[in-house]
């Protein structure tokens, strides 16, 4: 077991009740006579399954104002009817915590299916319940079983409605029972800190959320700053009927992005309009909300670094303040799900050093964009060329001093969690790894030494991901390619986009051999990442339209599908020519080995088969769901992969994309 067993009722740090399930009977305890009727408007919810244990949530809110906490019931049982409880214990909810409460309840059989809600109060017909939740307990660890998971990423309320949970919640009750899902993996992104006024390309939002207690307020857009800020941004996504649904439905295992925080934030550390503004107060604001409204088992993982939220007040200006507050929440940890898999969950965000390039480097240099050289010189610093860094960079006259040749090499994970990581990997015994990542692996460059006469390298498309942090990935993968790990399988999203493919051992050397593979989810409803480099190319950057986008006589076809997976001069010459068979000769991109499959257009999600010797994956686009709806939108395509388990000495052979309901572009142009 993970913890000791406490007797009926403990309080822990910051509200955690721990409760053990008699298996003889059920608690007799029952409400006071004087509780008052509770709503529950932000549903129920449960958490990181163990095989014998799992951590369940809700809000109750009294109906009318009272002081002090408010008393309620938790009923769990084997039975959706609630005939026979297993356990019935109060609660106690106060306005500290917003009026949530998390239950940590052990004592549970392994790989078996509860029901759970929460009891208030007599109102004006009968005593005020929750929703009904459904949560399931983890196999036993030397259990072999088949696992069924989706994966999420990126749920702007604004931008889209919910219909990627909706069809998914859909598919899942009309599904036989070995295909239903047996957890959601969800990979940050899960409120949006910032909320814009428009869309990328001056449209309307498809809904609002209502006005910040605090906030901040911009031409552009508007922001969360305190704890009141946060809670009601979850408040306000927990509203949504699908989103809860999915929650009471399956247990939720979740890290965190950016957004939970501040757009590409790092530690306590705000980057808005690229000033880097050190905000820590900010930061233990948005911990608390996600520690309040994200149930996760922390504090109860024995022998991992995770904990719960930790308050206290902030050192003064200029001292210690950042770590304070960075630490005031850990949330990187391990799961198991059975023999074949265990679950790894990173924090690529709260002990990351800052980005290795300032905002508009490359442009002083009349580069493009950040090249790969540009950017492995700036993130490896002194250990750059088995640490013989260059003295000045090579680019203009080759004068400019390298300032980075006595700094040390950049890190998303800080060095504590990277050696926390490279240990707990190694020392799975599961086949499987499955990297729960918020940011993905596959490679997103961009092979600009290919056009002619140029002179221009193969250049990075963002910094903010594992891309701008190269010296660290391929520290991990030449680890794990050493110790001859196998079964590394990162989920990941971030980037607005669905994508699949092997991860090298080194980021530039096109020849280096595979040792992980990754699947980026696209957003479940945040604004497609094609949609917004469309809105960048024919607004401000018209030269680079034509790596971006085509305009073909039915629509504007996303030609930086064709960019990433076969370069920039198929992609180029496609533009300009239409002819698929132009652009099948001159590919693939060699700047970005490994990647099978981008689709810069999607919203959706992912889902995962987990087998002893083999792993499926699909990846599900929606059709579009900006427009509200009465029942489940439908699903536009998937694409499926098949990843056969490898052998110490061998390397991952993905396989795919094959299609279902027909094809992305410009996928569906290699079947005319």
């Amino acid at each position: 077991m993970p913890i000791t067993r406490r007797n009926l009722l403990g309080l822990l740090s910051g509200g955690t009740v721990f409760l053990s399930v008699s298996h003889k009977a059920a608690f007799a305890a029952d409400l006071p006579a004087t509780s008052v009727p509770l709503d529950f408007p932000q549903g129920v919810a449960s958490a990181d399954p163990q095989p014998d244990a799992v951590m369940l949530w809700t809000r109750a809110v009294p109906r009318t104002a009272t002081e002090g906490p408010v008393t309620l019931l938790l009923q769990l049982s084997r039975d959706s009817d609630f005939s026979t409880l297993l356990l019935q214990a109060p609660l106690q909810a106060d306005a500290g915590s917003d009026y949530t409460v998390r239950s940590y309840i052990d004592g549970l059989d392994a790989d078996t299916r509860y029901y759970y809600r929460f009891v208030g109060g007599d109102g004006d017909t009968g005593r005020s319940l929750s929703r009904t939740g459904r949560t399931r307990t983890a196999p036993a660890p030397g259990q072999a079983s088949r696992v069924n998971l989706a994966f999420a990423s990126c749920q702007s309320y604004e931008q889209a409605f919910y219909g990627s949970w909706a069809r998914m919640l859909e598919d899942d009750r009309n599904a036989a029972e070995a295909d239903r899902i047996h957890f959601v993996l969800h990979l940050g992104d899960f409120i949006y800190e910032r909320c814009w006024k428009e869309r990328p390309d001056g449209s309307a939002n498809s809904r609002t959320v209502p006005p910040f207690p605090d906030g901040v307020e911009t031409p552009r857009n508007r922001y969360a700053v305190s704890l009141a800020d946060y809670r009601h941004l979850y408040k306000t996504y927990l509203s949504d009927p699908y989103l809860q649904e999915a929650r009471a439905n399956w247990p939720f295992i979740c890290t965190w992005d950016d957004h939970e925080f501040a757009n590409d934030n790092y530690q306590s550390f705000v980057t808005y309009d690229g000033a880097v503004v050190l905000d820590p107060q900010r930061k233990l604001n948005a911990n608390q909300a996600w520690f309040e409204f994200i149930p996760a088992v922390l504090n109860e993982l024995r022998e991992q670094p995770a904990h719960d939220f930790r308050p206290g007040a902030l050192p003064p200006a200029g001292t210690a303040q950042n770590g304070a507050a960075v630490d005031s929440l850990r949330i990187y940890r391990k799961l198991g799900w059975g023999k074949n898999v265990d679950i790894v969950l990173t924090d690529t965000r709260s002990y990351r050093s800052p980005p290795c390039l300032p905002d508009g480097f490359a442009a002083t240099f009349d580069l493009p964009m950040n090249t790969v050289e540009l950017v492995a010189i700036a993130d490896a610093g002194n250990a750059y060329a088995d640490g013989r860094p260059p003295q000045t960079l090579p680019y203009g006259d080759g004068s400019v001093a390298n300032p980075a040749k006595d700094r040390e090499p950049g890190s998303l994970l800080g060095t504590q969690q990277r050696e926390w990581f490279l240990e707990t990997v190694k020392a799975s015994t599961a086949r499987w790894k499955i990297w729960g990542n918020a940011l993905p692996l596959i490679p997103m460059r961009l092979d600009m030494s290919t056009l002619p006469m140029t002179g221009y390298e193969d250049s990075v498309f963002s910094i903010d991901g594992w891309a701008g942090y190269p010296f660290e990935q391929s520290l991990l993968m030449r680890e794990f390619e050493r110790d001859q790990v196998t079964g590394i399988v990162s989920l990941s999203g971030d980037h607005h986009m669905h994508g699949a493919g092997t991860v090298q051992h080194s980021t530039t050397d096109s020849a280096a051999r595979p040792v992980a593979v990754d699947f980026t989810v696209a957003g479940i409803s945040s604004t497609p990442l094609f949609e917004e480099l469309l809105a960048v190319a024919m607004n401000d950057y018209p030269d680079f339209a034509p790596l971006v986008y085509r305009q073909a006589a039915d629509g504007i076809e996303p030609v930086w599908n064709i960019s990433m997976v076969d370069g920039v001069l198929a992609a180029y010459t496609y533009s300009q020519t239409g002819l698929s068979a132009l652009r099948n000769w001159l590919g693939p991109n060699a700047a970005n080995p490994g990647l099978r499959y981008v689709d810069t257009s999607a919203n959706g999600y992912g889902l995962a088969t987990v087998r002893a010797d083999e792993l499926q994956v699909r990846l599900v686009t929606m059709q579009s769901c900006r427009q509200d709806f009465a029942e489940a939108p439908e699903i536009r395509h998937i694409a499926s992969f098949t990843l056969p388990l490898w052998r110490a000495g061998e390397v991952p052979e993905l396989t795919g994309p094959e299609f279902e309901r027909g094809a992305p572009f410009p996928f569906e142009l290699a079947s005319v």
